[in-house]
């Protein structure tokens, strides 16, 4: 997408928690603390590859909790962000001229990745029920692919959660056909409709799927922390190919982080965040359908931090995106989404770190431009 040099005020973003909520005064706190206790002062200079020792303990003991994860720390590998985490595995897995099995529409940022390994996309459809499962049992009866990239919990950009039924018959194609998977679950802990599933990597799989996650969009975009989850031996090549570009992260953030788990404020920071987030869908999601019905369509999401809006055919997004710009908004034109066969004319709004006020100057701009 490129806009003429324009100052915006405002942001349309794909999803991203509010800074405002950040618990950024206790964890600097406990980092100026860790700093200049004697005991870290090799902390500050040295580190382990795969993570600060006591965050990889606390994420142990707060995934197994939250998400059935059976592992221990020899199974995690702590990374700037998720999408580190994406590209290591993948350069681990993949081979050039090998397959990938991808969501239509699907994460684009992942889709570079694979590309840039020198993988082949092959684009599955996704409906309201999630990736068509079926479709994937076709393709393996073929030739069974390298990889299969998934995000079966509040698909990106499509925010649907993959059915209980299709979730049970991919499993059992994950061990009879013994293809890998990255599953994707960047933002696994913000539901609001019942009780979330438990992610692939919960269940039985014979050590197939590497599950990679995310504390960016529990903190702040600028705060970059994910992981990966996976057998030992995997972790620890990871590991090696990770000090071919980053030697280390910055360990004194992960131990003050693991202060925070530990003493409890990362999990009522949670609490607090889901409350609210919970309160803005709503809202957001009743004003767009009174002011915008007629201009988009979409399904109130039952978790994540941003909804999948696709505008009616005579709104291109190009169109309205140079239009928002012109009034201070930034929007995304659609681009990225649209890389297949279907122009989806659809961008996520993320409703997450937008208070009233914002929700109320964001629409009203929208209803401007049309």
């Amino acid at each position: 997408m490129k806009l003429k040099a324009v100052e915006f005020r405002y942001y349309i973003n794909d999803g991203l928690p509010d800074p405002r909520m950040a618990p950024v005064d206790l964890l600097m706190r406990e980092y100026r603390s860790l700093y200049h206790h004697a005991a870290h002062k090799k902390t500050v200079m040295y580190g382990d590859t795969t993570g600060a020792l006591n965050l990889r303990k606390e994420m142990v003991q707060f995934l197994s909790g939250t998400r059935g994860l059976n592992i221990d720390m020899n199974n995690i590998l702590v990374t700037h962000g998720a999408q580190m985490a994406i590209f290591i595995a993948a350069q681990l897995l993949l081979q050039p001229g090998d397959t990938v099995i991808v969501g239509e529409p699907s994460y684009y940022m992942a889709d570079l990745i694979f590309q840039q390994s020198g993988a082949r996309l092959i684009k599955v459809p996704v409906d309201e029920n999630g990736i068509d499962v079926d479709a994937i049992e076709k393709i393996c009866r073929k030739k069974k692919p390298a990889l299969l990239y998934i995000i079966p919990h509040h698909h990106h950009p499509t925010t649907v959660t993959l059915g209980a039924d299709r979730r049970m018959k991919l499993l059992e194609l994950i061990r009879t056909y013994k293809f890998a998977v990255i599953e994707d679950d960047y933002d696994y802990d913000f539901h609001y409709s019942g009780s979330p599933i438990l992610p692939l990597a919960s269940a039985r799989h014979s050590g197939n799927v590497i599950y990679i996650g995310s504390l960016t969009k529990t903190m702040a975009a600028s705060i970059r922390l994910g992981y990966m989850i996976a057998p030992e031996n995997f972790i620890n090549e990871a590991a090696r190919f990770r000090r071919i570009i980053d030697l280390r992260g910055d360990n004194l953030l992960e131990e003050a982080i693991a202060v925070l788990f530990k003493q409890g404020d990362m999990q009522r920071h949670l609490k607090k965040s889901v409350k609210l987030y919970h309160e803005r869908r709503d809202r957001f999601c009743h004003l767009l359908e009174k002011e915008m019905g007629n201009v988009l369509t979409f399904q109130k999401p039952s978790g994540g931090l941003a909804l999948w809006a696709r505008f009616h055919k005579k709104y291109p997004l190009p169109t309205m995106a140079t239009r928002a710009a012109a009034h201070g908004l930034f929007m995304s034109d659609g681009s990225v989404y649209s890389t297949g066969a279907v122009n989806h004319n659809g961008l996520r709004i993320g409703f997450a770190s937008l208070n009233e006020k914002e929700q109320d100057t964001i629409v009203g701009i929208l209803k401007k431009l049309v």
